[in-house]
């Protein structure tokens, strides 16, 4: 059987949410970008923009939330080094699974010792959406 070539192409979508401590509660998913259905995750991560400053542990996990189910903290990336002195990010390991229905994308920031009162980051998600076609190449 022969190969049938497509012409149809998309450019990746790439969404961003910017955040602070106070937005977060420490073990408590925060959805923050949302997914159509048919999504398919294919990079990101997460930059610390500002420097948290719990007094002993600052660290980030990427997960998902579908539908109505729970959220999964650690879909994308499990908890990351400690970024209270090193500002390190979290990145995005693809999975390859195509949600079937409209998703969430977001963080689960876990804090030791005193509750901070600095801390910003940015979650980047990027990905495609199956079937989706935004120009044909000849």
């Amino acid at each position: 059987m022969a190969l049938t070539k497509k012409s149809a192409r998309q450019a990746p979508i790439v969404a961003t949410c910017d955040f602070t401590y106070a937005d977060l509660t420490s073990g408590a998913y925060a959805g923050m970008v949302d997914l159509p259905a048919g999504a398919i995750v294919t990079g990101g991560y997460v930059a610390v923009t500002t420097l948290f400053n719990s007094a002993t542990t600052d660290k980030f996990s990427i997960g998902d939330k579908v539908g109505s189910a729970s959220a999964t903290a650690t879909t994308y990336a499990a908890q990351s080094a400690d970024v209270t002195a090193t500002g390190q990010a979290a990145a995005i390991t693809p999975t390859g699974a195509k949600y079937t229905g409209a998703a969430t994308v977001g963080v689960v920031w876990t804090g030791a010792g005193t509750a901070p009162d600095a801390g910003a980051g940015r979650l980047v998600v990027e990905y495609i959406v199956d079937g989706r076609a935004a120009f044909s190449q000849g």
